[in-house]
């Protein structure tokens, strides 16, 4: 049976249904139904945007056609289960998600003012928008946050938002209550020799390190590949976390603490001059507290 077939059978409103009206009867009885199903929250994914500077820990997890039924309401492949979106545009599209809204990303040149008006739709206009320099390699948008609230989060991910929202290239998730001023900051590419505010792996091309392996070498091999460069070097360890998917990240750390012999995961820049390698600490070696 034909993905067309399935949906025929399922559907309750067709777009023959549709023709020659914004709206009907039918469309606006499924389009009450759909926005008042509760849902339940999902896990958030981790944030994989960080500013330079020393940072106690950070945690990294491992990471449709559309029917217009009125205005910017869209309703995508949640057509088929619970949803609780409440706006979307060519840029953005936000659904409710319990006592946050999930912004799913579709336009891959940052528009401030489109997500600033987006904010401002769904009560959050205390949030204001800002660009900040990336790499020009990044491939997915950076986000990133600040606020005064203690109660107020922000997470953002990598996640398969391409099931929710067709063409999606990133989401994040902002507590729909979130009180007081408040900065979400999106990438832009950075200008030549300016430093970016999000790292990137250093070898991809047109990095400082274009070409050049770092992973999988260990660090009495790669920091002097590192040094050859005229590029400083700093350490981060990374500790798996108990369950065995993604680790957390401790750093910058002294030379120290990490053994020649352990492997390098990956060698970051922030276009600053110095190169990150990321470590894997071998099997049996005890974590710090917290860690």
């Amino acid at each position: 049976m034909s993905n067309d077939q399935v949906f025929r059978e399922q559907a309750r409103v067709l777009d023959a249904d549709l023709s020659g009206s914004a709206t009907t009867a039918g469309a606006d009885a499924l389009l009450t139904e759909i926005l008042l199903l509760d849902r339940t929250p999902a896990p958030a994914p981790a944030a994989r945007w960080r500013r330079r500077g020393p940072t106690p820990s950070r945690l990294m997890l491992g990471l449709a056609a559309s029917v217009v039924l009125a205005g910017s309401l869209v309703v995508g492949p949640s057509l088929f289960r619970e949803s609780g979106q409440v706006y979307a545009s060519q840029a953005v599209t936000i659904d409710r998600d319990g006592d946050e809204y999930v912004f799913y990303i579709t336009d891959g040149d940052s528009d401030p003012q489109e997500l600033q008006r987006a904010l401002d739709k769904v009560g959050l206009g205390n949030v204001k928008v800002e660009l900040m320099p990336v790499s020009p390699r990044e491939r997915h948008p950076v986000v990133g946050w600040e606020d005064s609230d203690p109660d107020s989060r922000m997470v953002s991910g990598l996640s398969d938002c391409k099931v929710r929202v067709e063409g999606c290239l990133t989401e994040f998730r902002i507590t729909a209550d979130t009180e007081g001023p408040a900065t979400l900051s999106l990438g832009r590419p950075a200008k030549p020799g300016e430093k970016y505010e999000s790292p990137i792996d250093a070898t991809l091309p047109g990095e400082v390190m274009a070409g050049t392996r770092i992973g999988g070498l260990t660090v009495a091999e790669a920091a002097p590949v590192v040094r050859e460069h005229g590029l400083k070097v700093e350490y981060e360890l990374r500790w798996p976390l108990h369950e065995g998917v993604g680790y957390k990240v401790e750093g910058p750390v002294p030379a120290s603490r990490v053994d020649p012999g352990w492997k390098v995961a990956e060698g970051e820049t922030y276009n600053d001059g110095v190169i990150i390698l990321s470590i894997e600490p071998a099997q049996g070696v005890t974590p710090p507290p917290g860690y």
